[in-house]
């Protein structure tokens, strides 16, 4: 049986690219592979609700404790200093290690470009190592530019998601072939809700990079007494805000956020549509899940929204930034809902047909199946440097002397 190591960028369920990779190994778990995921915490503990969820599904799953998990310029708080940081990925590239060597792990595959340590512990151990990006080189991410030869030394095979965020992989790394998987959410079509009003219902966490505000100005300009705003997901508090006070400034009505809902398809209704402005995404979920409800939807021509559409080619795009155009295919979204529905609702088959998890995957899982041998790598010759332990190392001098003095004392005792 094949032994296949995950590392996962968050901890936690609340992102695409950790719940579209649960549902791959969920999947290769029904294949027979042996499946194991290591995820960072900042807690002590060594079980959580996430941790749960995986080993629920015969997939077992190892918090990592750790200072840092992202590159040291990635996005997010830098906590602690630089030697303590320095010591926490040296310690998390050492329990990769001992989890490869203990399981006879065959592959690794880092499920983020934004983390480093299972590309090292794999080459550290000889074994080949898959690297999935799901982060357009932009903005927070342009970072990852600097360290693409590090990406290309450590990476027996490098995958993108389809599209435009595929196209821009390949010309990066132009003498290596890339291929490609679209993210995939487990959803089940399901029967909406009686709807007594239309509304307009936006799906996302509430932030500058969701871009609500820009719907919120749009439903300002489209002026419709008759027509709810529904914003469901949690938030940004200080993005929140600027949508709260916008709303007050200007005395709009009609507009309404849910926060988080473990299944927020339940709150849709029959006479809904879906609007999604987001300034920046790496494929768009929340996109292919409408599509699967059956439900009329518009969004914006960011690099990943274009990405999914490529797929479906179902919908309608805007420009992102551009209200007039929202605000015009709202409308007559709007006023044309009963042709609308019935087009969305007959689409359904042809989206679960094309959004297979064993299409969406296919590149993985032939490449799973027929994986190459891991290229030498010479990093092998520094493995101490990169996995010894500080704590762990002083623990052993201390031993070492305890043992000596035992020593002496024996032998002194002897003499006597």
């Amino acid at each position: 049986m094949q032994t296949i190591l995950f590392v996962s960028p968050t901890g936690t369920l609340d992102n695409g690219a950790e719940v579209s990779v649960f549902n791959l190994m969920k999947f290769l778990v029904n294949e027979g592979y042996k499946i194991i995921n290591v995820a960072p915490t900042q807690q002590k503990n060594v079980e959580n609700e996430y941790s749960k969820k995986f080993t629920e599904y015969g997939i077992d799953c190892v918090l990592i404790n750790t200072q840092r998990w992202w590159w040291e310029d990635a996005p997010g708080h830098l906590f602690g200093n630089e030697i303590e940081r320095a010591a926490s990925y040296r310690e998390a590239i050492n329990k990769i290690t001992c989890l490869i060597e203990e399981n006879n792990v065959d592959l690794v595959i880092s499920n983020t470009v934004n983390i480093f340590q299972g590309a090292l512990a794999a080459a550290l151990m000889k074994r080949p190592h898959f690297w999935l990006i799901h982060e357009f080189p932009e903005n927070e991410f342009s970072y990852y530019i600097d360290k693409l030869d590090f990406i290309d030394d450590y990476s027996t095979e490098i995958f993108a998601v389809n599209g435009q965020l595929s196209d821009k992989i390949i010309e990066l790394f132009p003498n290596r072939k890339i291929k490609s998987f679209a993210p995939y959410t487990e959803i089940e079509t399901q029967k909406l809700s009686i709807g007594k009003q239309q509304r307009i219902v936006s799906i996302g966490r509430i932030s500058e990079r969701k871009n609500q505000l820009e719907l919120i100005q749009t439903f300002e300009k489209l002026n419709r007494s008759d027509v709810e705003l529904v914003f469901i997901g949690g938030w940004d508090e200080a993005y929140k805000k600027k949508c709260v006070d916008y709303i007050k400034m200007k005395h709009l009505k009609k507009i309404r956020f849910l926060g988080n809902k473990e299944n927020p398809w339940d709150e849709l209704t029959n006479k809904d549509i879906c609007v999604f402005p987001s300034a920046m995404e790496t494929f768009g979920l929340v996109y292919v899940e409408a599509l699967l409800n059956g439900i009329p939807v518009i969004l914006s021509d960011n690099p990943g929204h274009s990405s999914a559409y490529e797929m479906f080619k179902f919908g309608q795009m805007y420009q992102v930034g551009n209200i007039d155009q929202l605000t015009i295919l709202i409308e007559n979204k709007l006023d044309n809902f009963g042709q609308a529905k019935k087009e969305s609702s007959d689409f359904i088959l042809e989206a679960k047909n094309i959004y297979k998890l064993s299409v969406v995957y296919s590149e993985i899982i032939e490449s799973i199946a027929t994986q190459s041998n891991y290229q030498k790598n010479s990093v092998q010759h520094i493995k101490n440097l990169l996995t010894l332990n500080e704590n762990k190392s002083k623990l052993s001098r201390l031993e070492l002397k305890v043992r000596r003095k035992i020593q002496r004392i024996i032998y002194r005792l002897l003499k006597k």
